[in-house]
């Protein structure tokens, strides 16, 4: 019966471990989907889906110009921690003026979809 109790309390304890993880949220981000669509040697298109929660790290932007066909909130993180949140509403169409790298992160409650034209 001993035995029992010594392979029964440490299973206990991983059990407990994971269900205080799992309830803490993931450890890290998803990353959004991405389907390319069209390509040549100059320019890519690209199908993005960012489902809630979902980061890109910081690169450079110059110049993408995206339309965005289901909107939704994401946010700018730059190099030096500064933040710009901005809500894209379905419909719309942007170029991408910031010239700064910056990641990307969905934190609404919607997916955000969006067709991105980039510049290789």
């Amino acid at each position: 019966m001993t035995k029992t109790h010594t392979i029964i309390l440490p299973g206990a304890a991983i059990a407990g471990l994971i269900l205080a993880l799992a309830a803490s949220g993931p450890a890290f981000a998803a990353a959004p989907t991405l389907k390319t669509l069209a390509e040549d040697a100059t320019t890519q298109v690209v199908d993005v889906v960012e489902h809630p929660g979902d980061s890109s790290p910081a690169a450079k932007r110059t110049g993408n110009i995206i339309y965005v066909i289901t909107g939704g909130t994401l946010e700018r993180t730059f190099d030096d921690g500064t933040k710009q949140t901005a809500t894209r509403k379905a419909g719309e169409a942007a170029i991408i003026t910031e010239k700064r790298a910056y990641g990307v992160k969905n934190v609404g409650t919607t997916t955000v979809h969006l067709i991105e034209i980039e510049k290789k």
